[in-house]
């Protein structure tokens, strides 16, 4: 492994300029409608750590930012509705997907819609 000073080195070497590469991805639908009432539902409240929202977003009503999680990928078919969505500060989200505990943290966000929203049709 290299040390910090030839990273740094590396990372401070000038690249030539690239040229843009065209990528293809699939974009899941997801509802607005979902997404406004989770938000609502929430409160400005994480419902993962219980945490107000780190910062206010810029659109009206100011509001603490949180975003929508799906407890289901959509790429797995995982459902649109309110019983597998919630509202997650931005750790909270970036845990659930990157953390080394991620899986089991969704476990425990599905318990909790569970008693917020009630079993899921």
């Amino acid at each position: 492994s290299m040390d910090q000073g030839e990273l740094r080195r590396r990372a401070r070497r000038r690249r030539k300029a690239r040229t843009p590469q065209e990528a293809k991805r699939l974009v899941y639908e997801r509802s607005e409608d979902v997404r406004v009432y989770v938000l609502m539902r929430a409160d400005g409240v994480c419902e993962g750590c219980g945490e107000k929202g780190p910062f206010s977003t810029r659109a009206l009503p100011l509001r603490p930012y949180l975003e929508p999680h799906h407890t289901e990928r959509r790429s797995d078919d995982g459902p649109d509705e309110p019983a597998r969505v919630i509202a997650l500060c931005p750790n909270c989200h970036r845990r659930v997907h990157f953390g080394v505990d991620g899986d089991e943290y969704n476990l425990q966000l599905k318990r909790k819609l569970r008693k917020i929203e009630g079993p899921p049709s």
